[in-house]
Protein backbone atom coordinates (compact mmCIF):
# COMPACT_ATOMS: atom_id res chain seq x y z
CA UNK A 1 0.00 0.00 0.00
CA UNK A 2 1.52 3.55 -1.05
CA UNK A 3 2.16 5.60 1.87
CA UNK A 4 -0.17 8.31 1.08
CA UNK A 5 -3.38 5.66 1.19
CA UNK A 6 -1.62 4.29 4.33
CA UNK A 7 -1.75 8.21 5.93
CA UNK A 8 -5.33 8.44 4.97
CA UNK A 9 -6.46 5.26 6.09
CA UNK A 10 -4.81 6.09 9.70
CA UNK A 11 -6.09 9.59 9.62
CA UNK A 12 -9.78 7.94 8.44
CA UNK A 13 -9.35 5.65 11.79
CA UNK A 14 -8.48 8.96 13.89
CA UNK A 15 -10.88 10.67 12.47
CA UNK A 16 -13.68 8.37 12.99
CA UNK A 17 -13.03 7.87 16.55
CA UNK A 18 -13.18 11.68 17.06
CA UNK A 19 -16.74 11.91 15.63
CA UNK A 20 -17.97 8.49 17.17
CA UNK A 21 -16.98 10.18 20.65
CA UNK A 22 -18.92 13.47 19.56
CA UNK A 23 -21.21 11.38 18.88
CA UNK A 24 -22.30 9.18 21.52
CA UNK A 25 -21.75 12.35 23.87
CA UNK A 26 -24.38 14.12 21.37
CA UNK A 27 -26.63 11.08 22.12
CA UNK A 28 -26.11 10.97 25.81
CA UNK A 29 -26.87 14.48 26.75
CA UNK A 30 -29.76 15.21 24.31
CA UNK A 31 -31.26 12.16 25.82
CA UNK A 32 -30.79 13.81 29.04
CA UNK A 33 -31.80 16.98 28.10
CA UNK A 34 -34.86 16.03 26.08
CA UNK A 35 -35.39 19.21 23.95
CA UNK A 36 -34.68 19.07 19.89
CA UNK A 37 -34.76 21.61 17.60
CA UNK A 38 -35.73 21.78 13.89
CA UNK A 39 -32.57 21.74 11.54
CA UNK A 40 -31.85 24.75 9.69
CA UNK A 41 -33.75 23.98 5.64
CA UNK A 42 -30.43 24.75 4.24
CA UNK A 43 -29.14 21.88 5.71
CA UNK A 44 -30.50 19.98 2.99
CA UNK A 45 -29.05 21.98 -0.07
CA UNK A 46 -25.85 21.49 1.91
CA UNK A 47 -26.09 17.89 1.83
CA UNK A 48 -27.27 17.92 -1.94
CA UNK A 49 -23.69 20.26 -2.44
CA UNK A 50 -21.14 17.86 -0.62
CA UNK A 51 -22.51 14.95 -2.66
CA UNK A 52 -22.30 16.53 -5.70
CA UNK A 53 -18.75 17.21 -4.99
CA UNK A 54 -18.26 13.57 -4.26
CA UNK A 55 -19.54 12.87 -7.86
CA UNK A 56 -17.46 15.47 -9.32
CA UNK A 57 -14.00 14.19 -7.72
CA UNK A 58 -15.22 10.60 -8.89
CA UNK A 59 -16.00 11.48 -12.05
CA UNK A 60 -12.36 13.23 -11.85
CA UNK A 61 -11.18 9.72 -10.45
CA UNK A 62 -12.97 7.94 -13.20
CA UNK A 63 -11.54 10.10 -16.25
CA UNK A 64 -7.90 9.83 -14.73
CA UNK A 65 -8.28 5.62 -14.28
CA UNK A 66 -9.80 5.18 -17.93
CA UNK A 67 -7.51 8.20 -19.24
CA UNK A 68 -10.64 9.70 -20.81
CA UNK A 69 -9.14 13.27 -21.06
CA UNK A 70 -7.89 15.04 -23.45
CA UNK A 71 -4.52 15.61 -23.05
CA UNK A 72 -4.66 17.38 -19.40
CA UNK A 73 -5.51 16.28 -16.17
CA UNK A 74 -9.73 17.60 -15.69
CA UNK A 75 -8.89 20.19 -13.32
CA UNK A 76 -12.08 22.30 -13.93
CA UNK A 77 -13.97 19.38 -12.26
CA UNK A 78 -11.67 19.79 -9.60
CA UNK A 79 -11.92 23.21 -9.23
CA UNK A 80 -15.49 22.76 -9.56
CA UNK A 81 -15.32 20.18 -6.06
CA UNK A 82 -13.22 22.48 -4.26
CA UNK A 83 -15.94 25.28 -4.84
CA UNK A 84 -18.59 23.10 -3.91
CA UNK A 85 -16.88 22.18 -0.59
CA UNK A 86 -16.46 25.96 -0.05
CA UNK A 87 -20.48 26.37 -0.79
CA UNK A 88 -21.25 23.64 2.05
CA UNK A 89 -19.02 25.35 4.44
CA UNK A 90 -20.44 28.79 3.44
CA UNK A 91 -23.97 27.06 3.68
CA UNK A 92 -23.27 25.91 6.89
CA UNK A 93 -22.36 28.91 8.29
CA UNK A 94 -26.01 30.33 6.66
CA UNK A 95 -27.19 27.49 9.09
CA UNK A 96 -25.65 28.58 12.12
CA UNK A 97 -27.07 32.28 11.89
CA UNK A 98 -30.55 30.84 11.13
CA UNK A 99 -30.20 28.78 14.81
CA UNK A 100 -28.37 32.14 16.60
CA UNK A 101 -31.76 34.06 14.51
CA UNK A 102 -34.11 31.55 15.93
CA UNK A 103 -32.33 32.21 19.48
CA UNK A 104 -30.73 28.91 19.80
CA UNK A 105 -26.92 30.22 20.10
CA UNK A 106 -24.56 28.37 22.11
CA UNK A 107 -25.64 27.53 25.54
CA UNK A 108 -28.83 27.79 24.55
CA UNK A 109 -29.65 23.89 24.22
CA UNK A 110 -27.64 20.60 24.36
CA UNK A 111 -29.00 19.93 20.66
CA UNK A 112 -27.97 23.00 19.23
CA UNK A 113 -24.60 22.97 21.05
CA UNK A 114 -23.95 19.55 19.45
CA UNK A 115 -25.09 20.79 16.00
CA UNK A 116 -22.75 23.41 16.06
CA UNK A 117 -19.63 21.24 17.57
CA UNK A 118 -20.56 18.36 15.11
CA UNK A 119 -20.82 20.72 12.32
CA UNK A 120 -17.43 22.76 13.43
CA UNK A 121 -15.27 19.69 13.31
CA UNK A 122 -16.53 18.42 10.06
CA UNK A 123 -16.29 21.69 8.62
CA UNK A 124 -12.67 22.19 9.91
CA UNK A 125 -11.99 18.61 8.69
CA UNK A 126 -13.49 19.57 4.99
CA UNK A 127 -10.69 22.63 5.12
CA UNK A 128 -8.46 20.13 5.47
CA UNK A 129 -9.86 18.47 2.43
CA UNK A 130 -9.91 21.27 0.50
CA UNK A 131 -6.07 22.49 0.90
CA UNK A 132 -5.42 18.64 -0.33
CA UNK A 133 -7.63 19.46 -3.60
CA UNK A 134 -5.55 22.10 -4.21
CA UNK A 135 -2.72 20.49 -3.36
CA UNK A 136 -3.41 18.34 -6.32
CA UNK A 137 -4.16 21.21 -8.69
CA UNK A 138 -0.88 22.43 -7.89
CA UNK A 139 0.70 19.19 -9.36
CA UNK A 140 -1.21 18.72 -12.17
CA UNK A 141 1.51 18.71 -14.40
CA UNK A 142 3.21 16.50 -13.18
CA UNK A 143 1.00 12.89 -13.86
CA UNK A 144 2.92 10.30 -12.15
CA UNK A 145 2.44 12.72 -9.44
CA UNK A 146 -0.97 13.69 -9.63
CA UNK A 147 -2.02 9.98 -9.89
CA UNK A 148 -0.47 8.69 -6.83
CA UNK A 149 -1.79 11.80 -4.77
CA UNK A 150 -5.54 11.45 -6.62
CA UNK A 151 -6.45 8.83 -4.70
CA UNK A 152 -5.94 9.43 -1.17
CA UNK A 153 -7.53 12.89 -1.64
CA UNK A 154 -10.17 11.47 -3.28
CA UNK A 155 -10.35 8.46 -0.68
CA UNK A 156 -10.33 11.38 2.58
CA UNK A 157 -12.99 13.63 0.46
CA UNK A 158 -15.49 11.29 -0.21
CA UNK A 159 -14.70 9.77 4.01
CA UNK A 160 -16.04 12.98 4.43
CA UNK A 161 -18.80 13.25 2.57
CA UNK A 162 -20.07 9.60 4.59
CA UNK A 163 -19.35 11.66 7.81
CA UNK A 164 -21.94 13.95 7.14
CA UNK A 165 -24.21 11.66 5.95
CA UNK A 166 -23.59 10.19 8.76
CA UNK A 167 -24.02 12.97 11.25
CA UNK A 168 -27.45 14.13 9.18
CA UNK A 169 -28.97 10.89 10.53
CA UNK A 170 -27.52 11.24 13.77
CA UNK A 171 -28.92 14.85 13.80
CA UNK A 172 -32.22 13.95 12.64
CA UNK A 173 -32.78 10.85 15.21
CA UNK A 174 -32.34 12.59 18.43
Amino acid sequence: MPTGQLFVWLLIVGVTMLFAALSSAAVVRIGVDGRTFTLPSIVWVNTVVLLASSATLGIVQWRVRKRRFTGSIPIGLLWLTVALGGLFAGGQLLAWQELVARGLGLARMPAADFFYVLTAAHGLHLLGGMIALVALVAVRKRPLLFQRRLAPTALYWHFLTVVWVGLLVLLLSR
